[in-house]
């Protein structure tokens, strides 16, 4: 009996040390020798009663109200959600159709804005020479380096001289440009910079760039500079497509200068829509059509069909040159290049931008139409016969309509 109750108490003394020597070894360790995890933590969502509660024992740090900015708040303890005015800027540049000189020295008063042939009150103006931000949109297209005639370059090269030429002799200190290429997809060659060297260095790696498409998708680039969206990044490989902000959210002297044959191939989006979108983006839009000498030497041996299609491209790219008060330039001879790009820059430096709040509060996604009168010699009647007045010539209204409306 004395046997069987000292191997008892042996039997429970040795189960209380191995219990003791356990509670000292991690709770870890042990669950990675048993081969277990520990359950994770599931992440649950809180309902906006659970985000209230979360907000009264957490104090939120409040940005700074700006008065001049109306608010809205919500009935409970949210950050204010502000809704900015709707103010439309209208970049003008004015030309006397005499000399073709620009006309400089003018004042908000010379300037006269209808809407729908409404007029407006003028409720910001800025004027003189200022900073561009400006972006090159290049089309890099692969059949652009097949067409070529007898002792022409190819229109790739005449893209890309285009390019190297503005950047090397008109692009300032404060100046913001951006390089962005297309075929089937754009590419980001180098992000905004006043740095002339890093532009021209861009301009040579796009050149050398032929990994693309035959594709030359010109409406669905258009689409990206001025909306945003995801494009690859050339000037930074490693890091893939990432999301960029579209020009049309860019204040200040902004212009898209569209560099192509003009022959859309695959783009996703029509004609008309980027037309819609270009023309309500606020951005104008400054085209050089190259090929110019190609199709003069060969039009008379080009099929019906060929002959259209270039003569659509040249249209096309007329049509979003005068929708966003830019300008068209057919360019024919390389020597052509230093008058075009100082035109450009030229325009560029001399628009009136001219803002208005619409009298019109309807918010339908309906189009609207701008008109602008200047008053050059202010006898107060419009001098617009003996001028040219470029500017966007309209654009689309907010759309706050619900979905289902819509759809009926």
């Amino acid at each position: 009996m004395k046997l069987y109750m000292l191997a008892r108490v042996a039997i429970v003394a040795l189960m209380a040390v191995m219990l003791a020597l356990s509670s000292a070894v991690p709770g870890s360790l042990v669950a990675a020798q048993s081969g277990r995890q520990p359950p994770k933590k599931k992440v649950e969502k809180k309902t906006e009663e659970k985000k209230g509660t979360d907000n009264q024992t957490k104090p939120v740090q409040e940005e700074p109200e700006d008065p001049a900015v109306p608010i809205l708040r919500s009935g409970k303890d949210e950050p204010p959600l502000r809704i900015a005015t709707q103010v439309v800027n209208v970049d003008t540049t004015v030309i006397d159709k005499k000399t073709g000189r620009l006309i400089p020295n003018l004042t908000q008063k010379n300037f006269t804005i209808y809407e729908d042939e409404v007029k407006q009150d003028v409720t910001n103006f800025r004027a003189g020479e200022g900073p561009m931000t400006v972006v090159l949109l290049l089309d890099n297209g692969f059949q652009n380096r097949r067409w070529q005639g007898w002792f022409n370059p190819t229109f790739t090269q005449e893209i890309f001289q285009s390019a190297a030429i503005f950047t090397q002799r008109f692009v300032r200190k404060e100046d913001y440009v951006s390089i962005v290429t297309f075929s089937l997809k754009p590419k980001v060659i180098q992000d905004f910079t006043s740095d002339t060297g890093k532009l021209y260095n861009a301009i040579l790696a796009a050149y050398r760039d032929t990994l693309n498409f035959s594709e030359s998708n010109i409406y669905d680039a258009l689409a990206f500079t001025l909306l945003g969206g995801k494009a690859i990044q050339l000037y930074d490989e490693n890091s893939g497509p990432s999301e960029y902000t579209g020009l049309q959210e860019v204040e200040g002297h902004t212009a898209i200068i569209l560099i192509t044959i003009g022959i859309d191939t695959f783009s996703r989006i029509t004609y008309d829509k980027a037309l819609k979108i270009a023309s309500g983006a606020g951005v104008p839009i400054f085209t050089v059509g190259v090929g110019n000498l190609f199709f003069k030497k060969n039009e008379h041996r080009m099929e019906a069909t060929d002959r259209l299609t270039f003569l659509q491209a040249q249209n096309s790219l007329n049509a979003f040159a005068q929708r966003t008060g830019g300008a068209f330039f057919p360019m024919t001879f390389e020597s052509e290049l230093p008058t075009i790009m100082n035109s450009i820059q030229a325009l560029l430096r001399s628009q009136y931008n001219v803002g208005y709040d619409p009298s019109n509060t309807r918010r339908e996604g309906k189009e609207r139409k701008i008109r602008v009168e200047v008053d050059v010699d202010g006898d107060g009647q419009p001098d617009n016969k003996r001028l040219e007045i470029r500017h966007r010539q309209r654009y689309v209204e907010p759309d706050d309509t619900p979905k289902k409306e819509k759809k009926k």
